[in-house]
């Protein structure tokens, strides 16, 4: 009897432990999970407060565009009826100002368009390139201008009483200097001085100081003398100033016949 009892006690006492240390696991468990959540909130508060700031966001953006279509519908109505006043007293329904606003509102849409900005920047482009141009042009105008009406002064032709000839003889020819002095007065020229060349020449030529090549070409042209050249420093110190020479050559000593 007395051992039937120790077993059941014993079977009791294992099951009383095994309960108990269930209930200590579960207990410490819970302690467990509420040492977590106590830790946590902190990141709890935060986040409850970040929550409530965004839904007080969104209401407050929500009551404004309500506000904002309750006064469009407002203004609209309002419009309309001003609109139907004008209508019943004979006037346009839209005043100046109205349809002046509506038109630049209009072309401010189109400018908005992709297209329209390209094709505005492109326009705008040109015009400054234009301006751009028509100012450098012009500058050079402006600064070239004295320089372009010198040079047209320059190029103008002299006449030939203003263009002194001197005539030199280059061939042991007497009086061929005086031939064609006389040739040079009866083309209109101004004869100057009239002499011999220390030099001779076999061809006659005509001479010239620098910057009078074209008169010398003109001087040429009407004496038949095809050699033009600038003047050397031996014709230069007989010829007594003159800015053109004629030389006469043993080509043409036949003239002082």
């Amino acid at each position: 009897m007395i051992e039937q009892i120790g077993a059941f006690a014993g079977l009791a006492a294992f099951l009383g432990l095994a309960v108990f240390a269930l209930l200590s696991f579960t207990h410490g468990r819970d302690i467990r999970r509420l040492r977590e959540w106590a830790g946590s909130a902190p990141e709890r508060d935060t986040e409850r407060k970040e929550t409530t700031s965004a839904v007080a966001a969104q209401r407050a953006e929500e009551l404004r565009a309500l506000e904002e279509a309750r006064t469009a519908e407002h203004d609209a109505v309002a419009l309309r009826e001003e609109r139907r006043q004008r209508r019943e007293a004979g006037l346009p329904e839209m005043t100046r100002r109205e349809r002046l606003r509506e038109r630049f509102s209009g072309v401010g849409a189109r400018l908005s368009h992709p297209g329209a900005l390209v094709a505005l920047f492109v326009v705008m482009l040109v015009v400054v390139g234009g301006a751009g141009y028509l100012l450098l042009s012009g500058s050079d105008d402006a600064s070239g201008g004295g320089g372009t009406k010198q040079a047209a002064a320059k190029k103008k032709p002299v006449p030939p009483s203003e263009v002194e000839v001197a005539v030199l003889n280059g061939t042991a020819v007497p009086g061929l200097a005086a031939t064609y002095g006389d040739m040079v007065e009866g083309k209109g020229f101004e004869l100057g001085a009239v002499g011999n060349s220390d030099s001779s020449f076999s061809s006659s030529v005509v001479m010239f100081s620098r910057g009078n090549k074209p008169e010398a070409e003109r001087v040429a042209k009407a004496l038949q003398i095809d050699e033009v050249e600038l003047m050397s420093d031996e014709v230069e110190a007989v010829v007594e100033g003159a800015k053109v020479a004629v030389i006469a050559g043993e080509d043409n000593a036949a003239a002082a016949g």
